[in-house]
């Protein structure tokens, strides 16, 4: 954890990635169910600019389908677009350490200074930190996300 009033080292390039690709993956999840087949893929892809035929969407989709059930999650898409790779871990479990004390407060929004009440009690981040993490995070620009979000992304970095 970082020190009280020293920033956060974060990556928020990396993070507003991230944030992107599991927006795209939402938007393509046509049926909400958290899972694409190969031809959502492939719009999927070609929403991030890559254009991919259906048979290399299919063999995409096949060597990222870690369970084997011909559909993809928002986990296995993270790890073939190495996601993993970015070392957002330890802010994954600053966002995780936060979510007890968001659900306590009962909001169905989370904004920068909602964040920030939460990890001032371990003096984790500074409001600026607080700020650009739910900047990362807000999709349509609010300036806040929902609580699900909040949620999905703690468990995904």
């Amino acid at each position: 954890m970082a020190a009280p009033g020293r920033p956060l080292t974060v990556d928020f390039e990396a993070l507003s990635y991230i944030s992107s690709l599991v927006e795209a993956f939402q938007a393509f999840d046509s049926d909400n169910d958290g899972l694409v087949t190969a031809p959502e893929l492939r719009g999927l892809l070609a929403s991030l600019g890559l254009d991919k035929s259906e048979a290399e969407a299919r063999d995409m989709l096949a060597r990222a389908d870690g369970d084997r059930d011909g559909r993809l999650s928002v986990e296995e898409l993270l790890d073939v677009m190495n996601a993993g790779e970015l070392g957002l871990g330890a802010l994954g479990d600053l966002l995780q350490s936060a979510l007890p004390a968001l659900e306590a407060a009962g909001g169905a929004l989370v904004g920068a200074d909602e964040l920030a009440r939460a990890l001032s009690v371990m003096g984790a981040a500074s409001a600026e930190d607080c700020a650009a993490i739910v900047e990362c995070l807000d999709g349509d620009g609010d300036g806040a996300i929902t609580i699900e979000e909040f949620r999905l992304m703690a468990d995904l970095l």
